[in-house]
């Protein structure tokens, strides 16, 4: 407004008083604005730093008059205070810049009197105005906080379902598979006990495997992944289980910028494929490296995990769910997850030549902007680079 008033005002009469009052307080709104964090808490303790305002203020408006353009510049003294201040401090303020209006206007020739008593409440009126603006903000935090509220009661109800989920399709088949065991071996130990002995040893399979998807569910309580980006929990699902295993690992981000509004269902699935993936690695594979990449194009979004490891012979025309026979449930649940979400789990492998396992899924890739996927992919970086020395990072 300083700067309009400026705009509209001659050039005949910017003499050296006026500029130097406009110079004034343009510097106090100039270091206000770039330390609003340490001046915002003063002005709200101190209503007095607000008067010390509008005496800036006055001083512009007695250099240039209070029937010219300044005077409207004066009267946001008043509607800050309003913003700012209980009604009772804003009206300290609004005294404070009356008594200094009419002081202004004492020494300039009468408008007469409409002028006079009209001129000063303007303020009043302002601070009025701040103050309705201040209760529309404390309204909007309330509903903001509401919200808050609300969604994380839906977001603690969607855990518990999907806890629910987890725990009837993995862990609860195989404590049932145990029990089914477990309750046939008397009969084999005394029938056939090589028979119980090999049941037994797939019993304890078994157990390990209870054992490790009770851990997983538990992790997942505890992963911060599932709340990132999809993109950024890819990182950083790869740079952690690389520190782990201590299998060189790279990540190829270039074309993932259009999943970053990917929702919760699909970075939770995608994520947990990924993981179980980087799993199967580390425990079968025996590979020197991995490479993960996350795509975004065509209207599909695909995660595809390559190594160079050992490799299998997995099932003709892409059966995975027949390695559920051999005791493998890592490949079928990871397809079950796929499927979860309107996708597809491909295997790609053999022996001695590694394996790919992609996930696809129909998505409509957004476009994200740059500079934002740029601040976001750059923003943890030091923080998952640090000690994480076998991974090298392509975007």
């Amino acid at each position: 407004m300083l700067a309009m008033a400026l705009v509209l005002m001659p050039a005949a009469r910017l003499d050296p008083g006026l500029a130097l009052a406009v110079a004034a307080l343009a510097a106090e709104t100039a270091l206000a604005a770039a330390a609003w964090r340490t001046v915002l808490p003063w002005l709200r303790r101190w209503p007095v730093l607000c008067c010390l305002d509008g005496l800036l203020v006055y001083g512009v408006l007695a250099q240039g008059g209070v029937y010219g353009e300044f005077f409207l510049l004066t009267v946001m003294t008043s509607g800050i205070a309003g913003v700012l201040y209980p009604w009772r401090r804003a009206l300290l303020v609004c005294a404070a810049q009356v008594a200094l209006c009419c002081l202004a206007m004492a020494s300039e020739p009468a408008h007469g009197t409409d002028a006079l008593l009209g001129l000063p409440v303007f303020y009043p009126v302002t601070a009025c105005a701040g103050a309705m603006l201040r209760r529309l903000f404390a309204q909007y935090a309330a509903a903001e906080e509401e919200r808050r509220r609300i969604e994380t009661a839906v977001a603690a109800a969607a855990e518990r379902t999907r806890l629910a989920r987890e725990m009837h399709d993995s862990l609860a088949k195989t404590l049932q598979g145990m029990v089914m065991s477990a309750a046939a071996l008397p009969v084999w130990i005394r029938k056939s006990p090589d028979r119980a002995e090999r049941d037994a040893r797939h019993l304890v399979s078994a157990l390990e495997t209870a054992t490790r998807e009770a851990r997983g569910l538990i992790a997942d309580l505890r992963e911060e992944a599932y709340g990132l980006p999809l993109p950024l929990a890819v990182r950083r699902v790869v740079v952690e289980w690389s520190r782990s295993s201590d299998v060189t690992a790279r990540t190829d981000l270039a074309g993932a910028a259009g999943a970053m509004d990917a929702p919760t269902v699909v970075r939770y699935e995608v994520v947990s494929v990924l993981k179980e993936a980087l799993t199967n690695v580390d425990r079968h594979a025996r590979a020197d490296s991995v490479e993960v990449r996350l795509r975004c194009a065509a209207g599909r979004l695909e995660l595809t995990v390559r190594d160079d490891g050992a490799g299998f012979a997995p099932p003709p025309d892409g059966a995975v769910h027949l390695l559920a026979r051999k005791g493998h449930y890592g490949l079928v649940g990871m397809a079950e997850r796929a499927r979860r979400v309107g996708g597809a789990l491909t295997v790609d492998s053999a022996p001695g030549e590694g394996t790919t396992v992609t996930m696809t899924l129909p998505w409509p890739c957004g476009s994200a902007d740059p500079e934002v996927w740029t601040r976001w992919a750059t923003a943890d970086a030091p923080a998952l680079s640090a000690g994480a020395s076998p991974v090298r990072e392509r975007r």
